[in-house]
């Protein structure tokens, strides 16, 4: 149950507090339908990832997500196979994290929660058996076979280590038989907070190869004997901000550095024949959300170059092969999924879309044979499925949809590209979804997105909170990728350092602005909401402008001073703000939302939750303070065991069913409920 702290907001019917217990509201009831029917609960698969082909083309393995009874409890992620021709098969029942194929397809190497607390499991599968497993203590982050498919690295995160902000951004903990009074103590140190290499010949148990000073943020095999990887000498969560790259002895464990970027680095993946290095190369704001430059490093000559890729945002790379490099990125609206021949120092594009995505949280695939590729594909309004890609051509292998979903899904739109020119004459692109009968103008919500360095993409319907919901009430939705998002090369993701919630805001108002001038929105009925970034966003705009009826800032930063002294992440603001947050003045002030009132009495519903290290829960607390301050209505409701962006479960059900009311009695006036 969440805790929600009363403003005094008002209603047509009178005042009284946005309750703590929002079960019974029609609102509520109407959320947990409409997204129940969309993932088919009870044990239906409906999404996936980590897809890939074994051996045996008509056999393929993924991580399968499902709700085992309902929304009250988080879904689970389980492996399963699929045969082409039949339906999705469980192959466990223990919670899964990774899987990887072995380079013969033969062998899947899988790791997952252990039986006992603190430990996770790697296990080896052939066909439907488990032949071989051992446990190790910590959170299994990510493994990788070697070339010759006689050992397995596994990232392992200590039991003590910060999860990145898409994770949910909190610190692990370890449930202990202790009296409840006793205080949590941190020190800064301990062997449980560093993340190491762990190599598994796969007969005894694993061995630690790496230990502190270094920690390993992501590694991969180059080579028989070496690893490549992004390290850094501190174990904070924000240290990643200046990792560098790194080649790891995979006897002695003995790390040398490679490369030291400007930026940030990601997806390292060494060459078969331990030659070359490619990885990603980006200026960024999340660990595990890097979208830039094809980089490649030669380990003979120790040259780097970058890799030119037609205007594509990189997002996720893999070695087809000893020379061909295959990828997945971002262009403008489109998804794009191409190779890159080292050889002949080409790209060939083997598919693109706007009408479909795919990945978790950016484009991602696996290739597969000579020149194919196994994905897992979505789009607004259509399900997540599993697709091969063959000659160039989408095909559908088997679909996660559940069997109302399509019929719930009617009425709720289709996300159609837009795009626009800023003040300053650039052009700035998102999405929009409208009622399918709209005719003339309706209510707008403006939904940011994280970051500032990621993008809207046209992503399954599920995967927006409250959108689809208001869409069938008459809503338009507007999803901007202002200058900050991925997509448009380097410069552009760029041009928010320095200047966050300057040109980017401008960038957001002006589509506003573009709506209105096609007649497509009502310029008195505009609201906001974003999650993270863009929870800063929809405290930070109503300051500089007075066209909002609301806004619903989620997750948000309100004072910059106080979010750099409590947060996992102190790097992140530093580099954004490019200020220092030990002096006077400056951004850390100048774009700081609880600093300022707001231009009008905009009602303001913030929520957060309370284990929150990311944007810790103060932040929303200082945003609600400010928006009382301003004179406007506004409930703050702290959700105690959610994490960052109120992406756990119930906590989603309760936030779209709760936007849902704000918007309806603030900006539509058609709730007759009381809050």
């Amino acid at each position: 149950m969440d805790r929600v702290r009363n403003s005094g907001s008002m209603n047509a019917q009178g005042t009284g507090p946005m309750s703590g217990d929002f079960r019974s509201a029609a609102e509520f009831v109407e959320s947990e339908s409409f997204y129940s029917a969309l993932f088919g609960l009870h044990g239906h698969v409906f999404s996936g990832r980590s897809a890939c082909r074994h051996v045996s083309a008509d056999t393929l393995f993924f991580i399968g997500q499902s709700f085992e009874e309902d929304l009250k409890v988080a879904p689970v992620s389980r492996l399963y196979q699929l045969a082409r021709s039949g339906a999705p098969e469980r192959l466990n029942d223990a919670e899964t994290r990774q899987i990887r194929l072995a380079p013969d397809g033969r062998v899947l190497a899988l790791a997952r929660v252990g039986d006992e607390a603190g430990f996770d499991r790697i296990e080896l599968w052939s066909g439907r058996q488990i032949v071989a497993m051992s446990d190790v203590p910590g959170r299994i982050e990510q493994i990788d076979w070697s070339p010759d498919g006689r050992r397995l690295l596994l990232v392992v995160a200590g039991t003590g280590a910060d999860l990145a902000g898409i994770h949910g951004g909190y610190a692990q903990k370890q449930k202990m038989e202790a009296p409840t009074w006793l205080p949590e103590v941190t020190c800064g140190a301990g062997e449980d907070l560093w993340r190491r290499i762990w190599l598994w010949d796969l007969k005894i148990a694993p061995v630690a190869l790496t230990s502190a000073p270094v920690n390993v943020w992501e590694a991969s095999w180059c080579g028989a004997d070496r690893i490549v990887a992004v390290t850094s000498d501190d174990h904070g969560e924000g240290s990643w901000y200046a990792a560098r790259l790194s080649l790891i002895d995979a006897k002695s464990g003995s790390a040398t550095p490679l490369f030291t970027p400007a930026d940030q680095i990601g997806v390292p993946r060494g060459s078969p024949d331990g030659s070359r290095v490619a990885f990603i190369q980006a200026f960024c704001s999340d660990r595990g959300l890097v979208a830039g430059k094809l980089s490649m490093f030669e380990l003979g000559s120790r040259e780097l170059t970058t890799v030119p890729t037609n205007v594509i945002d990189v997002t996720s790379i893999e070695w087809r092969d000893g020379v061909n490099l295959h990828l997945a990125g971002i262009r403008g609206h489109e998804t794009v999924i191409a190779d890159y021949d080292t050889s002949a120092l080409s790209l060939t594009e083997h598919w693109s879309s706007t009408e479909l995505s795919c990945g978790e949280w950016a484009p991602s695939s696996m290739p597969v044979g000579a020149s194919g590729a196994i994905l897992i594909a979505e789009a607004y309004d259509r399900a997540p499925f599993l697709a091969e890609i063959v000659e160039g051509q989408l095909q559908e292998i088997s679909s996660f949809s559940a069997s109302d979903a399509q019929s719930r899904m009617s009425g709720c739109g289709k996300a159609e590209p837009f795009s626009w020119s800023a003040p300053d004459e650039l052009e700035i692109q998102g999405w929009i979804v409208r009622p399918p009968e709209a005719d003339g103008t309706t209510p707008l919500l403006v939904d940011i997105h994280g970051g500032p360095i990621s993008s809207h993409r046209n992503r399954w319907m599920a995967r927006t909170r409250a959108a689809p919901l208001l869409v069938s009430r008459g809503w338009t939705i507007f999803f901007p990728n202002p200058r900050g998002s991925t997509g448009h090369g380097d410069a552009f993701s760029r041009a928010v350092q320095g200047d966050m919630g300057g040109a980017d805001a401008d960038d957001i108002l002006s589509g506003i602005d573009a709506l209105v001038e096609k007649g497509l929105v009502d310029p008195g009925r505009v609201a906001l909401t974003g999650t993270s970034y863009g929870g800063f966003m929809s405290a930070w705009l109503p300051t500089r402008s007075d066209r909002f009826a609301a806004a619903i800032p989620i997750s948000p930063v309100g004072d910059w001073y106080s979010q750099h002294r409590t947060t996992q992440i102190p790097e992140f603001d530093a580099l954004m703000l490019e200020a220092s947050p030990w002096e006077e003045g400056g951004a850390y002030f100048k774009r700081s939302p609880a600093f300022y009132r707001q231009l009008n009495k905009v009602p303001t519903l913030v929520m957060a939750g309370g284990i929150d290290k990311s944007t810790p829960p103060g932040q929303a607390q200082e945003c609600h303070f400010a928006a009382l301050r301003s004179g406007s209505p506004s409930v703050l409701a702290i959700y105690p065991n959610a994490g960052h962006s109120l992406r756990s479960y119930p906590e989603y059900i309760d936030t779209a069913a709760r936007i849902v009311r704000w918007l309806d009695t603030y900006v539509s006036g058609s709730s007759t409920a009381k809050i």
